[in-house]
Formats: C-alpha cells, structure tokens, sequence
C-alpha cells in the first residue's frame, strides 16, 4: 500500500468512528469569517433551506471565493449530500485538492458523486496512481468515474492507460468517445481516430467539429472537406473551422467560397477569413471585409491589428490601435510587437511602461527586442514583478546568451528551466543546444541533441548551424544526411547553417550547390540572408566580379548589409576598382554610413595611395558620417564586460592599461630568438 493510500485509509478509518469531528481544521478556518461574511449572516437569519446554501456555495466557488462558500458550509444549520458533494467538487475546481480530500473523509455518507469528483480532482493535478487506487475502490462506478479517469492519463501523456480504460468501459457515453478521439488526434493518430469515430454509435456535430479541428491542424485539407461534407448539422465551429483550415494553407479562394456559402456569417467567421488575407498578405481584402461589419468585437480589432504588424505595416496597425473603442491586454502586445520588430527599442521601452498592465507576453516581447545585457536585466526585472519564466521566456533569454556567448548565465538557465518543468521541451533544448555550441561546448550540445527523445527540424538545425560556427563543415552536411534519412524537411534556417558552414571554410562550388538545391529540390525560396551567404563565399574566395554581378541578378530589395559584405570582400583582396564602385552604392542608400569611407581609405592605404586615404578620411566629417565601433566582450563570474578601442570610462582603466602593457613586454619578449 502507497504512502498516500496509507494516509487516506487512516484518514477514512477516523471519520467512521466519529462521524462529526469537534474542532476539525475546517471549522477552524471557517472561525475567522463567521462575524464578518454578510452571506453567512443573511442565510442563518433568513434561508435555512438547504438548496439555497448550495446554490450560494455554488456560486462562490465558481467566482473563485473559497473562504467565503467555506463559511457558508460551516453556517448552514443543515446540510444534505448535494451539500458535501458541491464542496468537494468546488475545492477541485479551485485546486485545493487536500481540503476536497478531507472533506470526502469527514462525510457521513457518500454517493458515486462524491466519488467522481474526487477522482477527479486526483486525475487534474496528476495524482494517477491516487486516481487509480481511488477508482478500484469505488463500491460503484458511473461513466463519469470512467471519463474522470481516461482524461487524467491522456492529459498527462498515458495513452496506453487511457485506452486500456476505455476498453474496458462497460457502458458508454457521447463524451466518452469523444474523448478518446481527442487522445488519438493528440497523439497523431488521424487514421485510428477515423476508425474510432465511425465505431461511435452518436455523431454529435461536436464530435465532428473535433475530428475536423485535428485534419485541419495537421494540414489534411482533403479528408477535411470530405468529412465536411458529411456533417448533418454544421454549426458556425464547423464552417469557420473549415475558413481557417483553408486560410492555413493559402487556398484562399476556398476559403473565401464557404465564406460566401455560410448561413449567417458570425463574426468568429469573418476573423478567420480577415486572419486568412492578412497571412496571404492581401491586406485589401482584408481591410474592406473588416469594414462591412458595423460592430466588432475586441478579438476582430486584434486580429486586424495583428495582420498588419506581421506585415510590416506598423503605422495602419498604430492607427487601427488608437481607433479602437475598447483594447485588452493582447491590443497591446501587437503594438509592442510592431515598435520590436521596428527595432525602436527606445519607443518600445516606453510603450511598455505605459501599459495598463502586463502580461508574461508583454515581458517575453521587450526581452527579446534586446540582444545585449540590457535583455538579461530585464529578466531579471521581470523576476522581481513576481512573473515566473514560461517555454517563450527560456527560449528567448537563453538565444540571447548564446548571442552574447554568456555561458555563466546561460547554464544557470539551464539548470531553472529544469527546475521548472522544461527539461524536456523541444524549443528550450534546441536553444541550448544553440548556446552550447556557440561557446565551443560541442561535447555538451552533441549530449542533449542526443539526449531528446524526439529530434524536430529547429532541434536539427541548432545542431548543423552550431557545426557551422565551430568551423566543422562536414559535421554540418553529416548531420544535414542524417536529417533527411529521418524524413524531415530542411527549413531556410537548414539551408543558412549550412551556407554559413561552406563560406567559414571557403568550400565555393559545395555552397553553390547547396544554394542551388535549395530551389531545384526543395522547392524553398531563398531569403536575402541566404544570398548575403553566397556573396560572402563568392568574396572569400576572390570571385568578386562573380559577387557583384550575383548581387546585381538578385530578386530581392538589395539591403545595405550585402553591399557592405562585397566592401569588405574588396577590402581582403585589394581591389581598388570595385570598391570604389561598391562604395558610391552603400553611400548612395545612406551617406553617413561611415564603415564604407573608412574600408576605402584602408584600401587606398594599404596600395600607398594616401593621398585619397586621407581624403576619403575627410569625408566622413563632412557628411556628419559615424562609424559604429567595434567591441568584444569577455564574461567573468556571470558578469560581461565589454572591450571598445580606446575606451578609458572602466573605473580600473589604469590597472588595466598597466596590465596590458605588462602583457606587451613579455610578448615582445618572447618574439627575440634564442
């Protein structure tokens, strides 16, 4: 017998000796609220009917109150079994599940009610082998013992067990079904779930809109629209479940067809089609359906908020912001989101504090607009504000880290995202991965790569772009082999480690490869970070009229970075010409991009030509032109300090002036022949 088994039988064996306990901890508690509960007050002088003392305690429970139903329980002159029954059900619905137990012990008498609801609470908080024993003591069970049960295991991953249950129920119910429909789709598992519905004897529209939800998600469009078709009764769940499934997919004309065919367009359904042209991108569209309707609702204006912030349209998402008649807290985080991913931090940083209030989201977002300490001191901050970090936040600030190369605070998050039930999440390990890797602990993110129990694409990824960084590519095209024997498609972020894997190690025609099997085979548009990458192997190796002609070929808006990445090219190898034009283009988007008067002038330096060394040096002061500084940093007992050339600000700058100069001596020291 368990220990917690143990405890419930002692507890169980003293409540048949003494049916009403004096003093018990529940009549304590109640002491407190006695005199001042306006509820309890009113009951005992004027309503000694047990069903309102139920209703009442009912009612308090749902709106969270639990001292106050308590009181009530503990005032109520008389009490009957629904009485005992909706307190224990109450505590489990407020998760105070040792309080739903003592009272189930303390009762005088129980029915298959009180039974269920306890079970049930067993089965929420995850207690199953409690659940179980609770069960196989039932003296009688009804199918909501036996639901109560199969959603336990399913909900805490116990596929097996839940279905094991359900194989044994005697009767069932249409709940019961549709909750072992609901386990196979959450496992995957369409085809059996197909199998398990038709066996079902009651088809409600319910059971076919969950059905229906699971095609969608998983992108099966065509048993999607079949099973559609069979749906007797389709309600709004069905048909708008059906307008986002073909939003989904960008099969907008489908989408906008059973649009058109609905009976009585709700508005859940004209923010799924709105959803749909604003993830397409036709935001035209998207912006006159959002006008036809003379009311909308809070999730509408998000919805239309949120469109034109993911297509980097933030002005119309402001205006559409403060047109609003009423916002919530996810009105917000879209437009916190807009001034990120405007890279304002400054505006950003002061929307976020002159929000209402905040949200683990609103944090998650600031955060990850910074890629510097200044992100870390932020959770930090958001750790004193009593928010605990969820999968978003761990993900975030441990990428950061691993920008940074903080090691020290990048494995004291590892150890709390342990701590705090993440162990074994797929985005948390990937980001560890990433940030094993890219302080050279290769050993470490090799361990728990292989340590998951189910590699996906980002964890895949994290490996072959940690390969990359550390100057191994042919670990990177193994891994790439591998990934593919394991049936998973590469991303665009497959293809940038590998590119940036051929480009550290000058491997030109492997790149060009890789670049051209990324269209040609795997159908994936290349990105500009993607061409950025062959501009740089084509200038590494010295192609450098190959580089500028690639450029010029290039279908995408030219960002000043590739440019800049020729520059340098031109830089490595002398050549005066091409920089000279490579140049007036970068000064032509932006003439007070200092870097590319300064790579110049180191060009014509280093051909003796200084004369217009000196002059191009001119220039950056004649056009107001800045160069930002470069700088390394270097991570002491989880503290980062940053190197910039000639910064004397440190407040030990003499000692360490005098160290470095120290370090000098013994290395011109050591340059003298022995």
């Amino acid at each position: 017998m368990t220990r917690g088994k143990q405890k419930i039988e002692a507890q169980r064996r003293n409540a048949e000796r003494n049916q009403k306990p004096k003093g018990s901890q529940l009549e304590a508690r109640a002491v407190a609220l006695k005199v001042s509960c306006p509820i309890c007050k009113n009951l005992t002088k004027s309503s000694k009917v047990v069903l309102a003392g139920n209703v009442k305690i009912t009612e308090c429970f749902r709106n969270g109150d639990v001292e106050t139903a308590r009181c009530i329980f503990h005032e109520m002159p008389k009490k009957n079994l629904v009485t005992w029954n909706c307190m224990i059900s109450g505590y489990v619905r407020n998760n105070k599940l040792s309080e739903a137990q003592e009272v189930f012990n303390i009762m005088p008498k129980r029915n298959v009610v009180s039974w269920s609801a306890l079970l049930n609470g067993y089965a929420k908080c995850g207690l199953l082998c409690e659940a179980q024993e609770l069960f196989d003591r039932m003296p009688e069970r009804n199918t909501i013992c036996w639901n109560s049960l199969i959603s336990g295991y399913l909900n805490h991953e116990e596929f097996g067990k839940a279905r094991e249950c359900f194989c044994k129920m005697p009767k069932r119910n249409s709940i019961s079904w549709a909750i072992m429909i609901r386990g196979y789709l959450q496992q995957g598992l369409l085809t059996e779930a197909r199998e398990l519905f038709d066996q079902a004897p009651d088809k409600s529209t319910s059971l076919y809109n969950a059905l229906l939800s699971a095609y969608v998600e998983w992108g099966c469009m065509e048993d999607a629209h079949s099973l559609f078709s069979e749906v007797p009764q389709k309600d709004d769940a069905t048909w708008t479940t059906m307008i986002t499934g073909f939003s989904r997919v960008g099969e907008m004309e489908h989408a906008r067809r059973l649009f058109e065919e609905m009976p009585g367009k709700c508005m859940e359904a004209y923010t799924a089609i709105i959803w749909g042209y604003m993830q397409s991108g036709d935001v035209k569209s998207a912006q006159t359906l959002f006008d036809e309707l003379p009311s909308k609702d809070v999730v509408l204006w998000n919805t239309i908020i949120g469109g034109y912030v993911q297509n980097k349209m933030f002005g119309v998402a402001l205006k559409h912001f403060m047109e609003m008649p009423v916002s919530d807290i996810w009105s917000w985080n879209l437009i916190l989101l807009g001034h990120v991913q405007e890279r304002d931090m400054v505006k950003a940083f002061n929307f976020f504090l002159k929000m209402p209030e905040r949200d683990q989201t609103s944090w998650n977002t600031i955060i990850s607009g910074y890629q510097s300490e200044e992100a870390l001191v932020l959770f930090s901050q958001m750790i004193k504000d009593g928010f605990r970090p969820n999968q978003t936040t761990f993900t975030t600030v441990i990428s950061i880290c691993a920008a940074l190369a903080s090691l020290g605070w990048g494995m004291a998050l590892h150890s709390w995202s342990i701590r705090s039930g993440y162990e074994y999440d797929t985005k948390v390990r990937s980001s560890l991965i990433t940030l094993y890797a890219k302080c050279g602990l290769l050993a470490e993110a090799h361990d728990l790569f292989h340590s998951m129990s189910k590699q996906d694409t980002i964890a895949w990824n994290a490996m072959i772009v940690g390969q990359a960084y550390n100057g191994c590519p042919e670990e990177a095209f193994k891994l790439f082999r591998s990934m593919i024997q394991f049936e998973l498609n590469p991303d665009h972020v497959t293809f940038l480690g590998l590119l940036t894997a051929c480009s550290h190690n000058g491997l030109l025609w492997k790149g060009l490869e890789i670049f051209s099997s990324m269209q040609a085979l795997w159908k994936l548009t290349p990105k500009v970070e993607h061409y950025n990458c062959v501009v740089d192997l084509l200038g590494r190796s010295g192609q450098l009229k190959e580089a500028y002609e690639f450029i010029r070929q290039m279908p995408l808006c030219i960002p000043i970075y590739t440019w800049e990445t020729l520059l340098g090219a031109c830089r490595l190898h002398g050549n005066m010409e091409l920089a000279e034009m490579v140049a007036r283009k970068i000064l032509s988007f932006k003439p007070s991009e200092g870097g590319a008067y300064v790579a110049l002038s180191n060009i014509y330096a280093s051909k003796g030509i200084w004369e217009d060394a000196s002059r191009t040096r001119s220039l950056i002061k004649e056009h107001g032109a800045r160069k930002d500084q470069a700088y390394s940093w270097i991570e002491i007992k989880g503290r980062t300090t940053v190197f910039v050339c000639s910064d004397k600000s440190h407040p030990q700058m003499m000692d360490i002036y005098r160290e470095l100069d120290s370090l000098s001596v013994i290395m011109e020291e050591a340059l003298i022949p022995i």
